[in-house]
């Protein structure tokens, strides 16, 4: 019984890492505006969206911060009309990102909490440990993400609007929504392999951790027995 409660355990502890390493890599490659900004050269979005770059910018920023702020309730882009359905796929997607910021705040106040508990019983939780496992999902959840990206994005793309989205509105009329046009395929594309460069990056730090964790223990453990 202890040893399936130990390996329940390691794994809720990877999954809530893999969690919280995927969620702050998403926010922090929304928040790369530099990204947006290098696309609209790559993908002529200034010609395609008849827009200028400095407008273009903004209604960008304007999205951005939509997405993420719970307190501005309407989405209200300069040069880029909307239709009802385009605004509501919108509102859906924000309400992705403010449950990634939730679910984060819930992994922390988690791990904040396990950590008081067993400070109580003056027991030890050993952090790199924890990132392990959490390095350890992340490498199968990656490795999976990254063979469907590189081989199909495009069907991959549609997979991952029916797993979140009960409805169609996702597919945007550039008539009724022109934004769509200057938010290409490609540029998403781009985003989740930022996404995915920056879990990777997560993945060395908490291996790195974690074996020189070890090797510090090991260290320790030979100064032991010359003493």
């Amino acid at each position: 019984m202890k040893r399936v409660l130990r390996i329940f355990k390691k794994v809720t502890y990877g999954i809530l890492i893999s969690l919280f390493t995927i969620g702050i890599s998403t926010i922090m490659t929304l928040n790369f505006k530099f990204i947006y900004s290098y696309s609209i050269g790559k993908y002529n979005l200034l010609e395609v969206g008849r827009v200028s770059r400095e407008m273009l910018m903004k209604d960008f920023n304007t999205l951005i911060s939509y997405l993420q702020n719970p307190f501005i309730d309407k989405l209200k882009l300069v040069s880029f009309p909307m239709s009802m359905n385009g605004e509501f796929h919108f509102y859906e997607v924000k309400k992705i990102f403010l449950y990634i910021y939730g679910m984060i705040i819930f992994i922390v106040l988690f791990f904040i909490g396990v950590f008081l508990y067993r400070k109580l019983k003056n027991k030890k939780i050993r952090i790199y440990k924890v990132l392990n496992y959490g390095a350890n999902s992340l490498i199968c959840i990656i490795g999976g993400l990254l063979t469907a990206i590189l081989f199909d994005f495009s069907k991959a793309f549609v997979i991952f609007h029916k797993i979140f989205f009960n409805n169609d509105y996702w597919i945007f009329d550039e008539k009724t929504d022109p934004i769509i046009s200057v938010l290409p395929e490609e540029l998403f594309k781009l985003y989740a392999l930022v996404i995915i460069s920056l879990v990777v990056f997560f993945i060395v730090i908490y291996k790195f951790y974690y074996y020189k964790m070890n090797f510090r223990k090991i260290d320790n453990y030979n100064e032991k027995l010359k003493v």
